[in-house]
This record gives structure tokens, C-alpha cells and sequence, in this order.
């Protein structure tokens, strides 16, 4: 009699605890999509990761003409001169350790992105090269220094 009351208030415990904490039993794929759709998912999935960490400075067209872009003077991505004057930089291997450790007023991502989503930003921060320039280009005015004669 002692075990079974023993294992009537476990098991009400147990049934408590599991309706104050939903467990999410979602079931998800054991390997991801082949062929055309694992590309379409990961270009969607740089795309969605462009936007959540990268398009308040870069802009979600990649132009850098936003209120932060202005700030720190944030590249605009879409101007294939940009690309030219800093071939220094964009390898792919420097990009991925721009984006993974910062640079200037960029924020590191190392510790919130994965190795595999930092390589799908990069990848598609270079498609912006391949597009034409906003319409809306941002002029940048020159830098004015002052004497302090």
C-alpha cells in the first residue's frame, strides 16, 4: 500500500509539473531537404539571417543607407566600385572573419551565429555585387576636419 501512494503522488507530481511546463515535442527532420529545395531553404534562411542581424546597418538591400548605415559609415554592398577599392577584403575568408569577429563599429557574430550561417551571410552579402546600384544612392559627404589653430 506504502508503494503504491508513493507512486500515485509521483505520478501527480509528474502531471503537475508537465502542465506548468509545456514541453515542445515538435518533430523535425532527421536530415535536411536535397537538391533545389536545401538551396532555396538556405538562400531563405541567409536571407532571414541578413535581415534579423545585418539590414539595420546594411539595409535589406544591402545599400548600407539606413540611420545606423550613415552612422558607421556602413559600405554599400550593391556599388561594384566598393567591391573593386576593397578587393583587399572581400574574400571569402575575409569576410567570414569580418563578420565573425567585427570590425570598426561592426558588432562580432561568433558567438551568435553558427560557422554554417556566417559562410551563408557572406555568400549572400556577394549577390549584392552583382546588382545594380539603389536608385537612391546615398551621397556621403566629405569627412570635415577641424584645426585647432
Amino acid at each position: 500500500m506504502n508503494q503504491s501512494v508513493t507512486r500515485l503522488v509521483f505520478i501527480s507530481l509528474a502531471t503537475i509539473v508537465l502542465a506548468l511546463f509545456p514541453v515542445d515535442l515538435t518533430v523535425t527532420r532527421a536530415t535536411p531537404p536535397q537538391g533545389r529545395t536545401a538551396a532555396r531553404s538556405r538562400g531563405t534562411q541567409a536571407g532571414d539571417l541578413f535581415r534579423k542581424n545585418c539590414a539595420r546597418c546594411h539595409g535589406a538591400d544591402g545599400a548600407g543607407d539606413t540611420p545606423l548605415g550613415h552612422t558607421y559609415d556602413t559600405p554599400d554592398f550593391t556599388d561594384p566600385e566598393w567591391w573593386r577599392k576593397h578587393s583587399n577584403i572581400t574574400s571569402t575568408g575575409n569576410l567570414v572573419s569580418i563578420v565573425s569577429h567585427g570590425k570598426g563599429g561592426m558588432p562580432a557574430f561568433d558567438r551568435k551565429l553558427t560557422r554554417a550561417e556566417i559562410h551563408h551571410l557572406v555568400d549572400y552579402v556577394r549577390r549584392f555585387k552583382n546588382q545594380k546600384p539603389s536608385t537612391n544612392a546615398r551621397c556621403r559627404s566629405p569627412k570635415v576636419t577641424r584645426n585647432n589653430d
